[in-house]
Order: structure tokens, then C-alpha cells, then sequence
């Protein structure tokens, strides 16, 4: 388990972090300069908090107050980093045994065939990293981080400098590698899918201070704050006025019914996708409905993306999408849209 409680004073903020983190998958998810990157830094031994505390299967690796402060060779850290940092002048198996040097060469060479050939890049051993593609090195890094038999591995956005045709296949590549590791992983990602689909728990950080991680399914289906809305996708987020059992939300024109409403709530959420026309709800669940007007359309790939708001208003609009088998009767029968209570995200 990885414990990192720790401080470090940055240009603009101040890095303030403490997570936990058990074996499996744990993102750090934040827009970009919000301290994801620094945190693995420091973690790996790259770069010294001002102050704090970092231990790893209960063995400390940073403690400011006792003075401990291990290198970054004797912390056993995995970290692939965005441009993956091979050695040019080594081959794919020179990079990979360089990852495994504490071992004699013998089982060096053997762990460099081996991992070769769980990553797809036995073909390439004796090719130099300017010979190889974008997905090929980051294979390579990833088998020479496996070969030194890490007990923590960290990876910065390692999608960020590939082509996006090549990103579905390695995912899935990487998605066994993290099954085959079961030890603590820390995946650094601004992509909502793609840290949805790989990860377990999910941790957000906003200018160096996170929430504690959360299982990803609670998460989306509650992300509490503004800030984890927005980053979990919610397109749909406007100031609210809770009103007893009742909340008003100006900037749309719509006053809700929710029970379940709290007096730190201080936004309400909904996701686009989760409006429906009010024919198809179900009354009881419904908080809110109104007639509304189309300011704007847009035609995606599968889906038609809907602008709308309060008909008879010029009040700001709300995002709405739909598949586009559903676009059509809604020309036929224009009708009342409903916002259903367990949709609404209630945000504080």
C-alpha cells in the first residue's frame, strides 16, 4: 500500500496532497498543471516535497521530520514517464535488461525475452528506439519498468504522445499488464473514459489538492463537487438557491422538487444525456419539466447534440444529446422535457 501525505510549494499553489492507495488501479485525475505530474515525482524520488510523509508497503521513503529522504534507485518505483525516456544508444533488449540491472546478466537476458514477448515486441530486440513507432517504445518502457519487478507503478498520461488510432489497442494492452501486476498503480489522466475504463478508484485533484479517491462507479453517479462534475463530464452545471424541499436554479428558469436536497448544496448538476422528453418518464420521478425551445444543433457521429432552454426565454442554454433514432419523433411530437430526481446531480 502507498500512503502520501505531503507538501510542496509551486509556482501559483501550493502542492497539498494525501492519498492512499491499495493494489489495483488509482487515477489522479485534474486538469492539466494541477499537481497530478508532481505528485508522482515526488513519490518516485524525482523531486522533494517541502514536507510530509511517503511510505511504500510500510517502508518509508520520505519522512521530513525524521530526515529520510531514499533515492530514486532505492525506492523500487515503476514510473513511465509522457516521452517514455529509453536510452537511445541501447537496443529494445539493452533498454529492457537496463531495467533488470540488479539481476545477473543470465536472467537479464532471459527477462528481456520474456517481457519482449508479453509486450508484442519480440521482433524488435535488436532495433534501436529511433526504429521503433510510437506504440513500440512505449511496449519497451513498459517491459524495462516490469523487469526491475517494481513495487508501485506510475504512469504520466502514457497516451499523450501516440496517434489515437493506436490508442485502443495498447489500452488493452495495458489493462492486462495492471491485471498481471496486482500491486498499487497510479494512472495520472485528464480523459474521463479513459481513466473510467482503466481504473478503480479515482482520486481528483484541483491546484495540488485532491479529494480523497473513490470508487469510479460512486463517483460518476455522484461526483459531489463542481470540480468533479466538470472532469467526470457533466456538461450542465448552474448555480442553485435551495428553497426548504425546493431548488431554484435562476440561469435556467427551473424550479426543482428535490427532497433530498441539503443546505451546503450550492450547484445543481445534470448530464446531458440523461434529460428526457417528459412523455417517456415516469411522473413520479420526475423533478422538473418545461417547455422548451431548440437554439442550436449539432450532428455527431452517433448521436444529435441538442441546445435548448426555457421556451419564451433568452436564458442561458442547456446541453442536451440524443441518439439519432430518437431525433426524429421529436420533430413529429415536440414536447415538455423532464429533469428525473435521480438524475440530478446536487453539488456543493
Amino acid at each position: 500500500m502507498l500512503v502520501c501525505d505531503i507538501k510542496k510549494k509551486l509556482d501559483g499553489f501550493s502542492l497539498n496532497v494525501n492519498i492512499t492507495a491499495k493494489p489495483g488501479v488509482t487515477a489522479l485525475m485534474g486538469a492539466s498543471g494541477s499537481g497530478k505530474s508532481m505528485t508522482l515525482r515526488c513519490i518516485a524520488g524525482i523531486s522533494k516535497p517541502d514536507s510530509g510523509y511517503i511510505s511504500l508497503n510500510g517502508v518509508t521513503l520520505f519522512d521530513s521530520k525524521n530526515k529520510i529522504n531514499l533515492s530514486p534507485q532505492a525506492r523500487n518505483t515503476g514510473f513511465l514517464f509522457q516521452d517514455f525516456a529509453l536510452f537511445p544508444n541501447m537496443t529494445v533488449r539493452q533498454n529492457i535488461m537496463a531495467g533488470a540491472k540488479k539481476k545477473p546478466r543470465q536472467d537479464r537476458l532471459k527477462v528481456a525475452v520474456e517481457l519482449a514477448e508479453t509486450f508484442h515486441i519480440s521482433p524488435h530486440l535488436n532495433k534501436y528506439p529511433h526504429e521503433l513507432s510510437g506504440g513500440e517504445k512505449q511496449r519497451c518502457a513498459l517491459a524495462r519498468i516490469m523487469a526491475g519487478s517494481p513495487n508501485i507503478l506510475m504512469l504520466d498520461e502514457p497516451f499523450a504522445a501516440l496517434d489515437s488510432h493506436l490508442r485502443w489497442e495498447l489500452e488493452l494492452e495495458l489493462a492486462a499488464a495492471f491485471r498481471r501486476f496486482q500491486k498499487p498503480v497510479l494512472y495520472v489522466s485528464h480523459n474521463r473514459d479513459e481513466t473510467y475504463r482503466l481504473c478503480g478508484d479515482i482520486a481528483i485533484i484541483d491546484r495540488g489538492k485532491n479529494e480523497a479517491a473513490r470508487d469510479k462507479w460512486e463517483l460518476f453517479e455522484n461526483p459531489a463537487t463542481v470540480h468533479a462534475a466538470r472532469l467526470t463530464g457533466c456538461k450542465n452545471i448552474a448555480a442553485a438557491e435551495v428553497r426548504g424541499s425546493r431548488i431554484f436554479v435562476n440561469d435556467w428558469g427551473i424550479d426543482f422538487d428535490c427532497d433530498k436536497a441539503s443546505d451546503d448544496v450550492r450547484h445543481i448538476g445534470m448530464r446531458a444525456n440523461h434529460i428526457v422528453p417528459l412523455s417517456t418518464a415516469d411522473k413520479s420521478d420526475v423533478a422538473a419539466s418545461f417547455p422548451f425551445e431548440i437554439v442550436n444543433e449539432i450532428e455527431d457521429t452517433f448521436t444529435c447534440i441538442l441546445t435548448v432552454r426555457k421556451r419564451g426565454t433568452d436564458l442561458p442554454p442547456i446541453r442536451w444529446e440524443m441518439p439519432k433514432k430518437d431525433r426524429a419523433a421529436l420533430r413529429e411530437t415536440p414536447q415538455e422535457l423532464a429533469f428525473l430526481r435521480k438524475r440530478i446531480l446536487l453539488l456543493s
